[in-house]
């Protein structure tokens, strides 16, 4: 009798802290969820611009970083863009493989120093430089329309 009174009571008292932690989960902020899925973007909103440029500025800072980008498609497949940093050297590889009306089927693979994002009137432009096999050349790898990351 004293087992089952001993045995009811630690049940009972394992259920109220699983149900503390589920309620403490519920009702605090979610942005340890957010920043653990934030590294795959796809709407290209304002959220997803101003990690883009966290990645740049982290990269600048010396620090790494790494992004999955999935724009929109209009016509054909997807061409995802995996981006990694390591803080000295930025690699970027644009694979459109998915994409049965390109021209060029593969993965194109840009290694470089130095990463930068111009702002101009319609665009937010992301430009690789200092690029491996590409001598001086700048390579704006990545832009977004301005009107379109507004209206998502």
């Amino acid at each position: 009798m004293i087992r089952t009174k001993i045995t009811i009571g630690v049940l009972i008292g394992i259920i109220g802290v699983l149900v503390m932690i589920i309620v403490i989960n519920l009702t605090t902020d979610n942005k340890n969820a957010l920043e653990r899925n934030d590294i795959i973007l796809h709407h290209f909103n304002k959220v997803d611009v101003d990690r883009l440029n966290e990645m740049v500025q982290r990269h600048k800072n010396g620090k790494g970083d790494y992004l999955v980008l999935i724009p929109p498609i209009i016509d054909g497949g997807y061409w995802i863009h995996d981006v990694q940093s390591n803080g000295r050297e930025i690699t970027w590889t644009i694979d459109n493989t998915r994409d049965g009306m390109s021209s060029e089927h593969g993965k194109h693979v840009y290694t470089c120093k130095r990463i930068s994002m111009d702002e101009t009137k319609d665009h937010y432009v992301y430009t690789l430089n200092q690029c491996d096999n590409e001598g001086e050349k700048s390579i704006p790898i990545f832009n977004l329309l301005k009107e379109d990351v507004l209206l998502r």
